[in-house]
């Protein structure tokens, strides 16, 4: 089956295109609503760079996904996290600063476990070491404000990069490479 890409940012809804397998490229935005309260995600922030994208708040970006990826957080330092489906319930990827895509999580839940009990888990992706001065009572602490505790398993064992994603720096550098409507 032939494949049409179609950019969502220049589109309102989707189009229905017989005979084809439609493919949405572009990006997204899952804004959180703000509250002045200290929660989990503010600890997130503070704690260890994860910093949620906020209603009102929403950055421009030049980069395109190739097919479509939703963001909802970034790092402070040029990276961005997604998720490709309707949902948080949809695995969670990584966008970092060099525009590679890495999968980190299966979902929003694990991710956040992920990265309250594994906070070298960006080692593997960057190279660069966390120093981290806490303790495994504050660890777990942490843990608790998301009704989480230790995993079982090491979870960033499966990071990996994402053979079916390309990012570009532009769409103008996807419309080089592929028919993107």
């Amino acid at each position: 089956m032939e494949k049409v890409y179609i950019d969502v940012e220049a589109r309102e809804k989707e189009p229905v295109i017989e005979e084809k397998e439609i493919i949405l490229t572009g990006k997204g935005f899952d804004p959180f609503v703000m509250t002045c309260e200290e929660n989990g995600f503010t600890s997130l922030r503070r704690k260890r760079g994860v910093y949620l994208i906020f209603e009102g708040n929403i950055p421009k970006l030049d980069f395109y996904p190739v097919p479509k990826l939703t963001l909802f957080a970034h790092d402070g330092a040029g990276g961005y996290f997604a998720h490709k489906g309707k949902d948080l319930e949809s695995p969670i990827y990584f966008i970092s600063k060099e525009l590679k895509c890495w999968t980190l999580a299966g979902d929003f839940r694990t991710f956040v476990q992920m990265v309250v009990f594994e906070p070298e888990w960006k080692e593997k992706i960057t190279g660069e070491k966390v120093d981290l001065q806490e303790t495994e009572a504050e660890t777990e602490a942490f843990g608790m404000l998301f009704g989480l505790s230790a995993p079982e398993r090491k979870l960033s064992e499966k990071i990996h990069r994402e053979p079916h994603y390309k990012i570009f720096e532009t769409i103008e550098k996807a419309r080089e490479e592929m028919c993107i409507l």
